[in-house]
């Protein structure tokens, strides 16, 4: 297999911007199937959950394979909803090439910029698919500015549509210098290609835009431009290309996946402009032995390696494992190790992917996503690799829930059942959360959001044919500190008629609105690996419960700035000394409990505003603005309000506005309880 020739690409966006009926179009056009389901029949072929086809939303990402004009593309299809954003997290963190859909009506929506922050943290090259151009209210230049203005990144405008809303039939190619027109059959599966002899007045800016940009790279190409009055499209094709992989501009193609038009150059494009494992190039790790950098190329010929990202279990045939494939190749009935947990297990079953089937494989090489079945102990942002060649690369970090809700069983017969379907889904899925209250024997279930809870609450119900009631849901609370503290703290214990000594100074400090901690360790003390460990995982312990609480602490920077009489100090005695000054330390800092707030925007008819402000009102929400939006002529109500008071709010929104307004909402910061303490407890 050509590694050059394979595309490791996912598509996302904004809810209901068109990734999944993108995606549908994509595989029947490369006839990876036979006929195009749509979502809102509940038959697109990537949202395959009953939950997912009912309620016409992505909840799981989902991996795929076609092919396109030689080349093999892996898809993974992710979610547009907030709640479920960790899917689109631990997509890209494998992912070499990512689709970007927005709506020509709405534009750059919120969602649409929390995936392309996601995408920078990464470093995953990128192009743009503008949908619904058949739309009422389409305009593709304002979505260009939004990708300017938003995203903070130039929009290289590839295409310029001919028609538009109603009257959309196709594009000018600026590259191909062709003009395409869908005319030929309903499907889309066939088209027309004419020659431009004249440009569209206003398309000619952006065809000179896009040679000015492309010449920056390559004077030559003014040079033919001015000549001519075109250019050589292989010629713009490779500096096109060499612009996705240094993220100096975003190529934008436009369609409509709905009415099947402009998908196959999108497939170009994809094939064209994203990179291929090659083009990543080596990628780094740590030898779990030696902890030191070390590196793999992506070569059939290197040492196996590869990163779990996901996993999904079934009755029939335990965990199934989503892995892409970093080096070397891997055969069915390889071992492989974990150097996590320390162990080494037969792969049993290798497979390619497509959404809910697979295909049985005997070999998979490097730049590949397949599925395997044979380790126990794995869980998501696992590093395999050969046991003589040992990697480990950075783990997947994912968000604290903000949420809980407690079920218990109708019957204490399905007790060990729900438990254990739980535990299933707690593997699949790392934002999600279980715990039993000690005092109340309740199952107490965490995870990002209402809706989220409200998926998995379905799944138990009729996945599992499980029987349970549950409780309303609640908040999780965060603890944080004011100002500046510290404390030394000496311990002197004897366990098991050894004695452990340890003395430290620890020192917090607040940071602002970060929704995480920082944790350092003074670089000067010379710890020895062993000991840096115990002191990292004891700084973590201290931030795990807060002084007035009990619930975890956030934007907290935590310093183990001393270590006092290292040659004497024990691991024990560190831990120990670690955890007692860092709670007298938080407690020195002024600790106060935190409350998550929830943004919110929401698009809604101007006849309804006034019912809309005013439940907003009574929610404690604050209105951080509102004004008229351009596309619609709707009101945009953009607000802050505490998360508590979401709870049940999509419902109501609903039943003020007739069904007619939008709702977006994601945990956006964590502010001071306005209550006091012993108001709270009550």
């Amino acid at each position: 297999m050509d590694l050059s020739k394979i595309r490791n690409i996912g598509f996302a966006a904004h809810i209901d911007a068109g990734k999944t009926t993108t995606t549908e179009r994509v595989l029947f056009y490369t006839q990876r199937i036979h006929r195009m389901g749509e979502v809102d029949e509940g038959t697109a072929t990537m949202d395959y959950m009953i939950q997912e086809k009912e309620r016409g939303i992505t909840i799981q990402a989902a991996a795929t394979f076609c092919e396109w004009k030689s080349y093999i593309i892996h898809i993974v299809d992710t979610p547009g909803h907030v709640d479920f954003t960790a899917e689109v997290e631990r997509s890209l963190r494998i992912l070499d090439g990512l689709v970007i859909i927005f709506s020509a009506v709405e534009g750059v929506e919120p969602q649409s910029e929390t995936i392309w922050r996601q995408a920078e943290k990464f470093n995953v090259p990128r192009i743009a698919f503008i949908n619904k151009m058949d739309r009422q209210g389409a305009d593709h230049l304002r979505v260009i500015d939004h990708i300017e203005r938003k995203l903070k990144i130039k929009p290289l405008l590839l295409e310029w549509p001919v028609g538009i809303e109603s009257e959309f039939k196709g594009v000018y190619h600026f590259v191909e210098f062709k003009k395409i027109l869908w005319d030929k059959d309903e499907m889309g599966l066939s088209f027309s290609e004419y020659e431009i002899n004249n440009l569209p007045e206003e398309a000619i800016k952006y065809y000179e835009e896009m040679i000015i940009t492309l010449s920056e790279l390559d004077e030559s190409v003014a040079d033919e431009f001015y000549e001519k009055g075109f250019v050589n499209s292989e010629k713009l094709h490779n500096l096109i290309r060499k612009g996705v992989l240094e993220k100096l501009f975003l190529p934008v193609f436009i369609g409509s996946a709905l009415k099947n038009k402009g998908i196959q150059p999108l497939l170009d494009g994809i094939c064209f402009y994203l990179p291929s494992p090659l083009d990543r190039g080596k990628i780094q790790g740590k030898d779990p032995l030696k902890q030191i950098l070390i590196e793999r190329k992506p070569s059939p010929e290197e040492p196996f390696s590869g990163v779990v990202f996901k996993i999904q279990i079934f009755e029939d045939m335990g965990k199934l494992c989503y892995l892409r494939i970093y080096s070397g190749t891997l055969k069915q009935g390889n071992k492989i190790y974990n150097p996590r947990t320390k162990e080494i297990a037969r792969i049993q079953r290798l497979y390619r992917l497509h959404a809910n089937r697979r295909k049985a494989l005997k070999e998979a090489i490097c730049g590949e996503i397949v599925g395997i079945v044979g380790p126990k102990n794995l869980r998501t942002g696992d590093t395999l690799c050969e046991y003589e060649n040992p990697i480990l690369y950075e783990e997947m970090l994912f968000p604290e829930p903000v949420v809980s809700q407690a079920i218990e069983p109708v019957s204490s017969r399905d007790l060990p059942k729900l438990e254990e379907r739980l535990k299933w889904m707690m593997e699949e899925d790392p934002t999600f959360k279980l715990k039993i209250d000690e005092e109340s024997g309740q199952i107490i279930i965490s995870g990002m959001g209402e809706l989220h809870l409200d998926i998995i609450l379905d799944r138990l119900r009729r996945d599992y044919n499980l029987s349970f009631r549950a409780l309303k849901p609640q908040v999780h609370y965060r603890e944080s500190i004011i100002k500046e503290g510290e404390s030394i703290k000496e311990v002197k214990k004897t366990i098991g008629g050894e004695e452990h000594y340890g003395k430290v100074k620890i020192k917090v400090l607040p940071l602002k609105d970060l929704m995480r901690n920082e944790i350092f360790i003074n670089e000067n003390m010379n710890l020895a690996e062993e000991m840096r460990e115990v002191a990292l995982n004891s700084l973590n312990e201290v931030l795990e419960f807060g002084p007035l609480m009990g619930y975890p602490l956030i934007n907290v920077k935590i310093i183990l700035e001393k270590v006092y009489n290292i040659e004497k100090t024990s691991s024990i005695g560190l831990r120990l000394g670690i955890i007692e000054a860092g709670k007298e330390a938080i407690n020195n800092a002024e600790p106060q409990i935190l409350e998550p707030y929830s943004y919110v925007e929401i698009n809604v008819p101007q006849e309804y505003v006034g019912n809309v402000i005013q439940d907003l009102t009574q929610r404690e929400a604050d209105i951080l603005e509102q004004g008229i939006d351009e596309a619609t002529g709707w009101m945009k109500i953009r607000a802050e309000m505490p998360l508590k008071n979401t709870f049940g709010y999509a419902t109501t929104l609903r039943s003020h506005t007739k069904g007619r307004a939008s709702l977006w909402m994601k945990i956006s910061k964590f502010k001071p309880l306005k209550l006091e303490k012993k108001d709270f407890l009550d």
